[in-house]
């Protein structure tokens, strides 16, 4: 008898309080209805913590499947003669290389540069164009350096 109370005991710890008053089998109709509230509004908890894990899903999802160049960021700006290039992308291997070559297809000359590639590959340059005969807009510049980019994720 003791030990099927210890056992009823330990069974209904860790429950719920509406499971607990289940186990009791003379409730009055205040006591049923009260039972009812705690399970609806536990049921209603529980659904709201399931659309948040699922939006947190997908927004992972969201995260995983988009396009590598996507997390490239790529900013020209004109300073007088000369052009300022900011780039943010994901760390690659070749990265820096493709860039230089890149400028070298412009007809671009790095004036001044500084690159760092801990968490993800960050670049600053000044580039002045090597002659008058060629001149790049500011869109065409920053397209042919998103496809280094590109080009530096491919070639893995």
């Amino acid at each position: 008898m003791v030990v099927a109370r210890e056992q009823k005991k330990r069974a209904s710890q860790g429950k719920p309080h509406f499971l607990q008053n289940l186990t009791h089998f003379k409730l009055s109709n205040h006591e049923q209805s009260m039972v009812i509230r705690e399970i609806l509004l536990y049921i209603a908890m529980l659904k709201l913590e399931i659309e948040a894990l699922q939006r947190e899903y997908e927004d992972f999802k969201i995260i995983k499947r988009e396009p590598l160049h996507q997390f490239q960021e790529v900013r020209v700006e004109k300073l007088g003669e000369r052009f300022q290039v900011k780039i943010k992308s994901i760390k690659r291997e070749n990265n820096l290389v493709n860039i230089l070559e890149a400028f070298e297809e412009m007809g671009l000359s790095v004036a001044k540069a500084r690159a760092s590639c801990q968490d993800s590959f960050d670049m600053e340059a000044i580039v002045s164009p090597q002659s008058k005969d060629k001149l790049w807009s500011l869109d065409d510049m920053t397209q042919t350096l998103l496809k280094a980019l590109v080009k530096s994720s491919s070639t893995l």
